[in-house]
């Protein structure tokens, strides 16, 4: 903890632009990203359509909160765009005739507790439906929890919609529902926008104390660039800056917001034929501090904010990679079963072939969904088997043959870094000769 100590000894002179007296407007920059979950399920109908959100994490500037979590953000469905050719296909081949379009939406007003609305302007982003908080592997459980618990209690049922994942239950409907040819799109009650300020906003806005944490030793964070384990090399640069200011145990400010965070990537490797999933992993040496010139640390990444739909994990190095989910060999054992079973006919007292309507029906519905059972049903028992083989195929090729998964963590992706190494005493002496 030197280096702290030694940062907060430094910035002890300082005092936060937001609590003098004679600067009563505040102005968050543009570029910081406002996370921004869905109240309410939202059916894609057009572009204009309203939609309405809050705040799941609180906008620090300095030391200070200045747009607490929980506040509300309007806005609008800005953009419907087209359906890659790849996505297209994949989901023609599952019998599916609406695949998902590239939906973007846009935040230009914020609604103040007191009343008050601020006008703001936004980046087109799209949605997640459910974000998962990932704890590297050997934390406490306790931490991948805390963050839930603390975005809960302050942003309400909105937060613990945005980082709440499907159960099996849910995955078992919706796994059922991407069987039906017709899919209606909507984003669903919490899907979580990170909507980056295109102009700065200035305004009165109200500063309140920020609460301290029991653990002054793990810094919160945002990736200033996008990362990906297809493209990322060793020695890459990496930057994040501090979106939460770090307070000692005796409340003094250790580590404001708006330092940065200097790394690089130790270990990338990207996905392979079959199935072999990429690897990441990166490290931060150096936090420059306002004011304070730049220190040596060792920082590791200790939690991660990832679509759930990745399957993203940490090890215990902090090497993130997806998870190889023992449930996907389920499905293709079953095609390649249901395959097999379609060509086995049965016949009556009279010798006549059973027209096996169930069985058509299975054959069908693994190749293409509800169209494949109805062409199953309409045509010969021999394009019912062609329809299995189809389906039984291209999910033996996507699960065992073809490549595995990259680690893409996008720009403004929130991590977690832990200060695992204490700074020699010369660094500590350099950063208070900095001192203003």
């Amino acid at each position: 903890m030197h280096i702290l100590v030694a940062m907060a000894a430094a910035l002890l002179p300082l005092q936060s632009p937001a609590v003098q007296d004679d600067q009563p407007q505040t102005t968050i920059p543009a570029g910081v990203p406002l996370r921004v979950a869905l109240e309410h399920r939202v059916k894609i109908s057009r572009a204009g359509q309203p939609i309405q959100g809050r705040l799941v994490e609180p906008i620090y500037v300095f030391d200070r909160i200045v747009l607490p979590a929980g506040s509300l953000v309007e806005g609008h469905v800005a953009a419907i765009g087209g359906v890659p050719f790849r996505r297209r296909f994949t989901a023609l081949m599952s019998g599916n005739l609406t695949p998902r379009r590239d939906v973007k939406a846009q935040f230009d007003t914020l609604v103040l507790k007191d009343g008050s609305r601020l006008s703001l302007h936004t980046v087109l982003a799209g949605g997640t439906a459910h974000t998962a908080r990932i704890a590297k592997r050997g934390a406490l459980p306790a931490s991948a929890s805390q963050g839930v618990q603390d975005a809960s209690t302050d942003a309400g049922a909105t937060a613990a919609l945005a980082f709440k994942t499907p159960g099996k239950w849910r995955c078992l409907e919706a796994y059922m529902l991407n069987m039906f040819p017709y899919h209606p799109q909507a984003w669903s009650a919490g899907t979580l926008f990170t909507a980056e300020l295109e102009t700065p906003l200035t305004a009165s806005l109200p500063v309140l104390p920020t609460r301290t944490g029991p653990e002054p030793s793990e810094l919160r964070g945002r990736l200033l660039t996008r990362i990906g384990s297809a493209t990322a090399r060793r020695g890459l640069p990496v930057e994040a800056v501090v979106t939460r200011p770090l307070f000692s145990n005796d409340h003094r400010l250790l580590i404001p917001e708006g330092s940065r965070l200097i790394g690089e990537v130790v270990k990338a490797q990207r996905a392979r034929f079959l199935h072999r999933n990429g690897k990441l992993l990166f490290t931060f040496r150096q936090i420059q501090v306002p004011s304070a010139g730049r220190q040596t640390i060792q920082g590791v990444l200790e939690g991660v904010e990832a679509d759930w739909a990745a399957h993203l994990a940490l090890d215990s190095e902090g090497t993130a990679q997806p998870a190889a989910l023992k449930s996907r060999l389920i499905f293709p054992l079953i095609a390649a079963t249901v395959a097999g079973l379609s060509f086995h006919q049965d016949y009556n007292a009279q010798g006549v072939p059973d027209l096996d309507s169930a069985g058509r029906a299975e054959s069908g519905a693994v190749g293409l969904g509800l169209i494949g059972t109805v062409l199953a049903q309409i045509g010969p028992r021999r394009e019912a088997s062609a329809i299995a083989i189809v389906g039984a195929a291209f999910s033996i090729y996507t699960t065992f043959i073809a490549r595995g998964q990259d680690v893409v963590l996008p720009k403004d992706t929130p991590i977690t870094v832990g200060l695992g190494a204490r700074a020699s005493d010369e660094n500590s002496r350099g950063l208070q000769e900095n001192k203003p």
